[in-house]
């Protein structure tokens, strides 16, 4: 089976992965969810004017019995690409939280090897917490010499857990693991920011006579003195290992572009810095602030990445009309980017919940929409599979109401929401919805 470009796809991300052909796609990012211990809420307003709550997911991992029979499966399955990996945490972790987690990322982060082009590329958004586990895993996956970089995103500023007695740097960064499929990858677009005035000031210290422009003297020397083939000759009447053959240098000698300060001193390029493209991003990203409640980007996702990161991402290593897949597209950052950079899309969630974000944040309701229910049979096939899941949809399917946040041992009640006006022989403004799964469906 294949996918259709453009679309959003509701259910597990593992599930419509293993469908799709192999090699179809150029660029992944994944957002998953960390294995920090944590339940993220989100809070949006609903038509009757009161807020109403929503655990958009559980981030939280026990080594269970379905942890327990991933583990059996790596183990026994010698030439999955993650088995040395796995059984080596498995050696140093023990059946855990975190190695519940861990194999549940390598099931899928294997089927992103999978549909990855051989020039495609992945990003593994994650935090501190698990990224050296991962990049365990990814290494064993796409190959440790096809791993990229570590990307470090300053997420926030540092906070004063001290006071609350921590005896730790504050935690501060997410780590990007950014890896390529194969070697056949060559794609890269390096990002540019502009020169701050201070560094300019710093940095571009010479002023030109006549004209004023501000420029600085660097260097025209081959970087590895010569171990990478550049060639070697007198100039200037210095002899050294030169970036140019002797026909370039003479060129920027003829338009004043080489500098020799003083006889014998090795010549220099002169820089100006009107010509400069800007300064090239490094692997420590801190001029990506966060969203946050008063950002203008803000959706009520606690874990909402910025637009501007990835834009970055999706820029820096995809072309336009090229294939970008989310498997965790949660509120759809990286979908909302990849539209608006020309680049075909596809988006995966476990939410239906976030299925509806994002096709109130695209702006589009006719965008194509696959494992949601769109009549009354596949309704009645969704609630057989997913009971739980299907309570959500049908819930959100009615304006002003959240599903709740417990679905077991919630007494009944699937669903709540605020009336605008109060019944007069009614206590409060609270209306509540039960979903009944069994031989009937009923909203």
């Amino acid at each position: 089976m294949s996918f259709a470009p453009n679309s959003l796809y509701y259910g597990d991300c593992l599930d419509w992965m293993r469908e799709w052909p192999a090699e179809s796609v150029d660029l992944i990012y994944l957002d998953p969810p960390f294995n920090s211990d944590a339940d993220y809420n989100m809070l949006y307003a609903d038509e009757g004017g009161g807020d109403a709550q929503f655990r958009a997911f559980a981030d939280t991992w026990a080594w269970d019995e379905a942890a327990a029979g991933r583990l059996d499966e790596y183990l026994s399955a010698v030439a999955r690409p993650a088995h040395h990996a796995v059984n080596g945490l498995h050696r140093i972790l023990g059946g855990c939280g975190m190695l519940a987690y861990l194999t549940y990322m390598a099931e899928r982060l294997e089927e992103c090897h999978r549909l990855l082009k051989p020039t495609g590329t992945i990003y593994l958004h994650c935090d501190p917490t698990a990224s050296h586990y991962l990049k365990a895993v990814m290494d064993g996956i796409f190959n440790a010499n096809h791993y990229l970089n570590e990307i470090s995103w300053l997420r926030s500023p540092p906070k004063n857990d001290y006071l609350q007695g921590a005896r730790n740097w504050p935690r501060t960064r997410d780590v990007l693991l950014h890896y390529r499929r194969s070697a056949e990858h060559d794609l890269f677009r390096q990002p540019l920011v502009p020169i701050s005035a201070e560094n300019a000031a710093k940095q571009y210290t010479r002023i030109e006579e006549g004209t004023g422009r501000r420029y600085q003297l660097t260097s025209l020397l081959a970087p590895g003195r010569g171990t990478r083939g550049h060639p070697q000759y007198e100039f200037m009447g210095v002899t050294r290992y030169w970036r140019y053959n002797i026909d370039k240098m003479q060129e920027l000698a003829d338009i004043g572009r080489i500098v020799q300060t003083a006889p014998g001193n090795v010549p220099r390029y002169k820089r100006y810095l009107d010509e400069s493209k800007g300064v090239a991003v490094g692997d420590a990203w801190n001029d990506i602030p966060p969203v946050q409640g008063s950002s203008k980007e803000f959706l009520g996702y606690q874990t909402q990445k910025p637009l501007a990161l990835l834009r970055r991402v999706i820029e820096a290593s995809s072309n336009p009309g090229d294939i970008v897949l989310d498997p965790f597209c949660g509120c759809g950052t990286a979908v909302a980017a990849a539209r608006e950079l020309d680049r075909q899309w596809l988006g995966v969630d476990i939410s239906s919940f976030a299925i509806d974000v994002m096709l109130e944040r695209l702006g589009d309701r006719t965008i194509p929409t696959y494992g949601i229910p769109a009549d009354l049979r596949s309704a009645e096939r969704m609630a057989r599979r997913d009971p739980f899941g299907f309570e959500t949809w049908a819930v959100n399917r009615i304006r002003g109401f959240a599903p709740n946040t417990r679905q077991v041992g919630d007494r009944g009640i699937d669903g709540r929401g605020t009336l605008t006006t109060q019944p007069d022989d009614w206590d409060s403004r609270l209306a509540v919805v039960d979903i009944e799964v069994g031989s009937r469906v009923m909203g």
